[in-house]
Parts: C-alpha cells; structure tokens; sequence
C-alpha cells in the first residue's frame, strides 16, 4: 500500500458539527489519511463521523484522554510521511496544506511548520510565538491591553508572507515531519490540555530542529470550542500546565520565581471571582506556593 504523504490526526470532545468542518478540510486531500480520536463524546460526534466519512479512521476512546494522549493515540497508528495535528474546531484552507508542506520538503531540518490562522470572521488570531518567560506570565495575570497582542507578549511579527523561524506556533494546526516526532518522541501525556505543543517545540529545538510558520497558508479557527464547555476546570488546567512547563525547562531560582508571580497573581484573581471559580483557581494557587 503507498505510504500517505500526511496523516491528519484529530482529536475531538463534543464538537460535532465543526468536527465535521475539520475532517471535510482534509479528508478529500490526494494522499491524505485521516485518524479521529473521540475522547467519549456524548452530542453524537462519533456516529457523525462515521455516517459522513466512511474512510475515515475513527477510534472511540471510551474516557477522555486529554488532548496529548489523544493525539500520540492517532500518531501510533499514522502510517504518513508527515503528521497534520489539527483541533476539530480548526479547518485548513484550500492550498494550505500544500504550502506547509513544500516548505517542509525544501527544510531537511524543519520539524514543523504551520499556517497563519484567522477566527470565522476573517480577524487575524496570533498563531506564531516566543518561548514563555517571565512577562508574558505577568501579563496574563494583569493584561494590558496594548500589549497584549505584542513582541512583549511572546507575539510574533507576522504580517509579512515570508516563512520565519518561532519558537512554537498555537497548537490548532501544525504539520509536523515524522522523522521529527519519531526522534524527539511523542508529546508528553502530562499534559492533559495546554502547553503540550510548547514543550514539544521545546525540546524538538534542543535537538537540533527548526520550528517553522508559513503564513502563505491559512487555517481557520473556531477557538476553545471544547475547552468552553468547562471553563472553570480547563483554567484549572492550562495553569498547571504552564507550571509543569516551567518546572521542567527553568533552574530552580527561576523557578522560584515564576511560583511567587504566580501565586500572587491567582490569590489576587480569587479574591475578585465567584465561590466556584475560587475554588477552582485556588487549587492552583495552592501548587505555586
């Protein structure tokens, strides 16, 4: 059998009808596999799924595995030369798939490329980042607003057509080289949702490989349309990612200090929330201190 040129890997929680959005984006692509893991959905998704795309791999996980494990899931079973991580609530556009990929086949030391992304309405959405520091933790945890969507804020400067190296793009579409994934490893399962797609580049760029972004092409992105639907507990989350990130990657002192900004930060966010959202941002607070 001829080996597919990509396998796209999507995994999905509840998000039915962009779910299907998604997979149609790909799905007719020449030399294109498609592998959907279901993290136990309940709106029907997988039944979706297989009514409207009969070639596509669907793998039912009967919990929810959180977007890593997800993901390695589909990898493990990928038989393309490239994977494209993709959010089902991410479509690529017409063309953009072949532009990440000849940049790819013209970068023997690229290990992933992505597209620039747009929100439905056409808007720009930041897709191409700074490693995280210091600031950009101080600035989410007491925006302002001028800076937030700048070079002070890990932002990227974008607006030309040319392809730059990043640090790490947002992980809603990214076309990874497999002898890439298949020599950093996998993406760490530690992380149930957030920050995996930092760490990867991270460690990606300790071993020698570049991390691309393209903004030849363009994906469109719905943004956290799963994440939404428990907004309490995925803030709960991406906080004891980004910690896990930095406990991993930073000395002790800086560490240290990264825990004091963020515990402030989160007690000082507490006291201005609701009883439920406070419960939830204290159990964080709790690990920074």
């Amino acid at each position: 059998m001829t080996r597919p040129r990509v396998s796209a890997l999507i995994v999905s929680y509840n998000t039915r009808a962009l779910l299907l959005e998604s997979i149609a984006s790909v799905v007719d692509e020449p030399a294109v596999e498609t592998i959907v893991v279901d993290n136990a959905s309940h709106d029907g998704s997988p039944q979706a799924v297989a009514a409207a795309f009969p070639t596509v791999q669907l793998i039912r996980s009967e919990t929810n595995l959180g977007f890593a494990a997800g993901t390695n899931r589909a990898a493990a079973c990928a038989r393309g030369r490239t994977l494209l991580v993709l959010n089902p609530d991410a479509r690529i556009e017409q063309g953009g798939l072949d532009v990440l990929l000849e940049l790819l086949d013209r970068t023997p030391r690229a290990a992933l490329v992505s597209p620039a992304l747009r929100f439905a309405d056409g808007a720009r959405q930041a897709a191409a980042f700074r490693f995280p520091g210091l600031l950009q933790i101080a600035l989410d945890l007491f925006p302002i607003d001028r800076l937030m969507d700048s070079p002070l804020n890990g932002r990227e400067v974008t607006s030309a057509r040319q392809p730059i190296q990043i640090g790490h793009p947002l992980g809603a579409c990214m076309l990874v080289n497999r002898a890439a994934w298949d020599d950093v490893g996998p993406l760490d399962e530690g992380y149930f949702m957030y920050v995996e797609e930092v760490d990867w580049c991270r460690r990606a760029r300790q071993r020698g490989w570049q991390i691309w972004h393209q903004p030849a092409a363009v994906a469109i992105h719905h943004a956290g349309q799963s994440t939404r639907q428990q907004p309490d507990a995925m803030f709960a989350q991406l906080w004891r990612s980004r910690l896990r990130y930095y406990q991993r990657f930073s000395s002790p002192t800086y560490n240290r200090v990264v825990h004091a900004l963020v515990g402030f930060g989160l007690g000082r966010a507490m006291a201005r929330s609701d009883p439920r959202r406070a419960a939830q941002i204290d159990t964080i607070r709790r690990l920074a201190v």
